[in-house]
């Protein structure tokens, strides 16, 4: 959430306190682009920590895949702490849940930038992510790549809505759908056909991040490197990851020279370059769509749809 929604935060104290052992002295709401959750930097006498109230039911898998890393030796993860029960996640009233994560001062990668060890810290990392053998833990509860291009549908949806708009926004949006028309239905039909050749293809899936762009690398105070926002895992080839380092634009320009650092920590690796041309494409049509049924406010637009891109 972008806005502090006045929580109780004695209850939250009080749970803090019942489920880890927490004596919780201050909290400072955090704003986040999640808005179905709310966070906080949390202080204590003893410690410093990051707290999520999540609303309404969500799955633990991406609690679940952090955590998995971590405790399999991947250290450059933050993941949630288990409660005294030895769940990731601890029950509050009103269909809610509370998730804690130790707190670490830093600051993202868009905005911190990473120095040549940082960035081959950062390829090491993802590399041994990739190289976990995870997949097979997690195979019948993520989900897997199939190339069918999924965000075309909610674009396609958007495009084919015409609703009587009101606001001056969704006007000029509506408009500038309508003039590149065109362009869009070709990207969308070049996304398709890269899928359909893909899906000819032998792709082994690892256990990918699937937004590793800048915004969700952690850069620390201590030049520590931590992976987080992970929201949405699943099973995919490794270029799922790589498309936010080979030429990437997304959240910040990585630079020819960062990507070289990147690749001497991740190490020698064969790349499908028609692969990065589909999740590019897919990226660009996803975000279309989504920005677009937000500004929009299509109902025909499944609001899960909207919200499945909120780190």
């Amino acid at each position: 959430m972008l806005e502090d929604p006045g929580l109780d935060t004695r209850a939250l104290a009080d749970s803090l306190r019942a489920a880890y052992g927490i004596g919780a002295s201050r909290f400072t709401f955090v704003p986040g682009h999640d808005p179905q959750a709310a966070a906080y930097d949390v202080a204590g006498p003893d410690g410093r920590w990051f707290a999520k109230v999540r609303f309404g039911p969500r799955s633990d898998v991406p609690l679940e895949v952090p955590r998995a890393l971590l405790d399999a030796g991947v250290t450059n993860v933050l993941a949630p702490m288990r409660t005294h029960a030895g769940t990731l996640a601890h029950p509050l009233p009103d269909d809610r849940s509370l998730v804690v994560q130790p707190f670490v001062a830093g600051r993202d990668a868009m905005v911190a930038g990473m120095s040549a060890a940082q960035w081959r810290g950062f390829g090491s990392a993802l590399r041994a992510v990739h190289d976990s053998g995870l997949e097979e833990r997690f195979a019948d509860r993520l989900p897997v790549e199939s190339f069918a291009l999924p965000s075309a549908a909610v674009l396609r949806t958007v495009l084919d809505w015409a609703p009587s708009v009101r606001s001056s926004q969704a006007v000029r949006l509506r408009a500038f759908l309508d003039d590149a028309r065109d362009w869009i239905d070709a990207a969308i039909g070049r996304a398709e056909e890269l899928g359909a050749v893909l899906r000819g293809r032998p792709h082994p899936r690892v256990l990918c991040h699937a937004d590793i762009h800048a915004a969700n690398v952690l850069v620390a105070d201590d030049g520590r490197i931590l992976m987080v926002g992970w929201d949405g895992p699943m099973l995919a080839p490794r270029e799922r990851d790589l498309l936010f380092v080979i030429g990437s634009r997304i959240a910040r320009a990585v630079q020819p020279h960062e990507e070289a650092w990147f690749f001497e920590g991740y190490g020698a690796v064969e790349v499908d370059p028609e692969a990065i041309v589909y999740y590019r494409y897919e990226r660009i049509i996803e975000d279309i769509g989504v920005d677009a049924a937000i500004v929009l406010a299509d109902p025909a637009v499944p609001r899960r749809a909207v919200q499945s891109r909120s780190t």
